[in-house]
């Protein structure tokens, strides 16, 4: 197999001795893993790629375990146009023994969800999802043996899907919440966990987290909650998209514990060895060794073929073309959009504002998916941007509201926030000198209250200053202003006009229509047209 020399360095030294807890196996126990999947079911290795090393393991070892640590089932067009389904008969032929929902399983609704839960042959496992009443939805955690040893997979998803998810799936129709993620008690659901497989036998726990090592709530991330518990021997971990090979973190006992995390869209195949010797191994397989002369099941590949030839002939409609790139992310798959102003966000609430005929649009950095490519553009690249089937609707919104939520969607900068506000019919300059001084609850959510002096400032609206006291007409999504996404408030927010609005991406095709399929030059400049600076 293939590596650079930097990742062969990385991988190099990435095992570890077991825990006092653990009995060796008679052979090596191999964990694949794959997280933040997103849809990319033919991207890189794919998932025909994945099958095939799967089966290549298991002529080193019978115990080969395939688990998936979340955001598999939505972010390309495959997972939408099915509301995934699509994704979840895949994840059924690949035989996956783990699965837990990262907080984009929630997209399409909880009923959806739920139904999937049911058809994912594996089931979901979660130790912190529960109903308001306290009432778990999932197992905590699946024992599997290999001979005799007994390995336990504990889930764990993320408390910020009440934020980075649409927050609306998680209430009733009254607006009373009613499903939770443990927040504060996070550690103690997870340390439970923990010790309740213990007392059933497991020799190893491996938790199988959707928190990240850098997250919007940091006291929610990986490391903090091996920082909070003890008897866990590694965390396979999901939502943050970084390339982990291993990373130590000292838990509550000052043992050192491997975190490991793959990417996305199956850059990486995760891999996590319990080996025979003592040792615990984490490793990222860049490449499929070829089997026969083939890198992918052939068998996988026939499906994911079948079911894009299905899709074809809806997804390959031409709507435009453009003569240069339109990114959201930078090489490295880094979010681009979420801490800088780019020619792609411009573009989509340039369309939202021409479409909707309002003074303002704006669109959350996190809602944009993925770039737009020189070259034709076609349906399935309209989707694969904006994969969420938001719903566009006209606004009225006070000017003291725009500027407060202007002021919330910067509070990180110049770190990466989902919810940074991308406008159209609006310009604004952030100073990131001040530190930032709005005030969000427990949850993350802002509650509109601003107790400093702002970084915004310099708002300017069609070219006249922000007036504070004047109601404005705003183009925006239904995720981002009713159903408070990335924690965003919009408190005085009421809409107007139509009831059955367009989704986000029929708003781009009409947009595309007005402009007979022809994307301006004026969006050629990558960083975009002044209307987000940052001093």
């Amino acid at each position: 197999m293939k590596k650079s020399k930097f990742m062969t360095a990385l991988l190099a030294a990435a095992f570890f001795t077991i825990s006092a807890f653990a009995a060796n196996p008679d052979k090596d126990i191999v964990i694949l893993y794959t997280n933040d999947v997103h849809c990319g079911i033919d991207d890189d290795i794919g998932y025909a790629g994945l099958s095939l090393y799967k089966e290549e393991m298991k002529e080193t070892t019978p115990y080969v375990t395939l688990v998936d640590a979340g955001d598999a089932i939505q972010g390309g067009t495959i997972g939408m146009l099915s509301k995934g389904g699509y994704i979840i008969t895949l994840m059924n032929q690949l035989n996956y023994d783990i699965a837990i929902p990262g907080n984009h399983e929630f997209d399409y609704g909880m009923d959806r969800f739920l139904e999937l839960s049911k058809k994912l042959n594996c089931g979901y496992l979660s130790c912190n999802f529960t109903r308001k009443n306290g009432k778990f939805l999932f197992p905590a955690y699946k024992i599997i043996s290999y001979g005799n040893t007994k390995v336990a997979y504990i889930g764990v998803t993320t408390p910020e899907s009440l934020t980075s998810s649409n927050p609306a799936n998680f209430l009733d129709k009254k607006g009373k919440q009613l499903y939770d993620f443990g927040g504060d008690k996070l550690f103690e659901l997870t340390q439970k966990a923990v010790d309740d497989a213990r007392k059933n036998g497991a020799d190893y726990v491996i938790v199988v987290a959707h928190l990240g090592e850098k997250c919007n709530l940091a006291e929610f991330s990986a490391m903090n909650l091996i920082a909070n518990t003890n008897g866990i021997d590694a965390l396979i971990d999901g939502h943050s998209h970084e390339v982990t090979p291993k990373l130590l973190a000292k838990n509550k006992d000052g043992k050192e514990i491997p975190i490991t995390q793959s990417g996305t869209k199956l850059k990486y195949i995760g891999k996590v060895v319990l080996s025979k010797d003592g040792n615990i191994y984490t490793d990222l397989v860049a490449e499929v060794p070829q089997k026969n002369g083939a890198t992918k099941d052939e068998k996988i590949e026939a499906s994911i073929n079948q079911i894009k030839s299905d899709l074809a002939a809806t997804l390959e409609k031409k709507y435009g073309e453009s003569s240069f790139d339109m990114n959201a992310l930078d090489e490295n798959n880094k979010w681009y959009v979420r801490s800088s102003e780019r020619n792609i966000a411009n573009f989509l609430t340039d369309a939202f504002r021409t479409v909707m005929k309002t003074d303002i649009a704006i669109i959350n950095g996190g809602g944009i998916r993925a770039n737009l490519k020189a070259g034709d553009i076609t349906f399935n690249d309209i989707l694969t941007v904006q994969p969420f089937n938001n719903k566009l609707y006209a606004y009225q919104i006070s000017g003291q509201t725009i500027l407060d939520e202007l002021e919330f969607g910067v509070r990180k900068l110049p770190e990466m926030f989902g919810g940074i506000m991308h406008t159209a019919g609006l310009t604004y300059k952030v100073n990131t000198g001040i530190p930032s001084s709005v005030v969000v609850n427990e949850k993350g959510f802002f509650t509109g209250e601003v107790n400093g002096e702002y970084r915004v400032h310099d708002v300017l609206v069609n070219g006249q200053p922000l007036d504070l006291n004047k109601t404005y007409t705003v183009a925006s999504i239904s995720f981002f202003v009713m159903n408070h996404g990335d924690g965003h408030l919009f408190k005085d927010a009421k809409i107007i006009g139509s009831k059955s609005p367009m989704t986000d991406y029929e708003a781009v095709c009409e947009y595309l229509n007005i402009l007979k399929g022809k994307v301006p030059e004026d969006y050629q400049k990558p960083e975009g047209q002044g209307r987000l600076i940052i001093e």
